[in-house]
């Protein structure tokens, strides 16, 4: 019996632990103003759960815990854009990107900061974070990117858990042009769980994102 609820309960709680949008898979160049694109983000947590079927430690087990984000972002003028974010469906996160030093249509190293929030875990979560995130050249073929990453969440609920952030760094690479093209991400964050499901507090993301209108054929966006 303990057997079967403990299967049958590992994907919900796994797809709850995906929610938490580790993944940044954008470079600093906001998109140009009057544009929009959009993004598919694939993640995977490995060793992101643990579990046993007694009380032993010696008998846990460790699961992978994947993800898939959507996202939309709108370019608003030369310096900045705006997203609308899908994590794992099961939420909405808003965010705003602002380039710190020069248009979006100018081909050179860019930095830039993005502060978001909404909802997570099914409305049980209010969500905020913060980026910072520095790219080479966007007319490169292959562009470097990365930066830094704060994640809060608050119980909404009485029954939702108190969470601490999750700070992290992350590292990436856009192959393919503006868009369409793909990005391969791996961020390392300090996150610790809050409802014990594993035991470590250092956690390893790798991501791959596909951006423009890859999918439209299979009316996924």
């Amino acid at each position: 019996m303990r057997r079967r609820f403990v299967s049958l309960a590992l994907p919900l709680v796994a797809l709850a632990g995906a929610c938490t949008p580790y993944a940044v898979s954008t470079t600093a160049v906001p998109v140009a103003r009057g544009e929009a694109q959009r993004t598919t983000m694939m993640t995977v947590v490995p060793r992101g759960s643990d579990w046993s079927y007694e009380s032993s430690d010696s008998n846990r087990k460790s699961v992978a815990m994947p993800g898939l984000d959507m996202e939309q972002r709108v370019g608003l003028d030369d310096y900045s854009d705006f997203g609308v974010r899908i994590p794992t469906f099961s939420g909405v996160i808003v965010s705003y990107k602002r380039r710190l030093d020069g248009p979006s249509n100018r081909d050179a190293h860019a930095t830039a900061f993005m502060v978001g929030g909404g909802l997570v875990n099914f409305g049980q979560h209010a969500h905020g974070e913060f980026t910072l995130i520095t790219s080479g050249r966007e007319s490169a073929p292959l562009v470097p990117y990365g930066g830094f990453r704060v994640i809060q969440v608050l119980p909404l609920s009485s029954s939702a858990v108190h969470d601490s952030p999750a700070v992290g760094v992350f590292t990436g690479l856009k192959m393919g042009g503006r868009t369409p093209g793909v990005s391969a991400e791996l961020g390392v964050f300090y996150d610790r769980s809050a409802l014990g499901l594993r035991r470590g507090t250092v956690i390893v993301v790798p991501s791959i994102a596909i951006h423009g209108n890859v999918f439209d054929k299979l009316a996924l966006w």
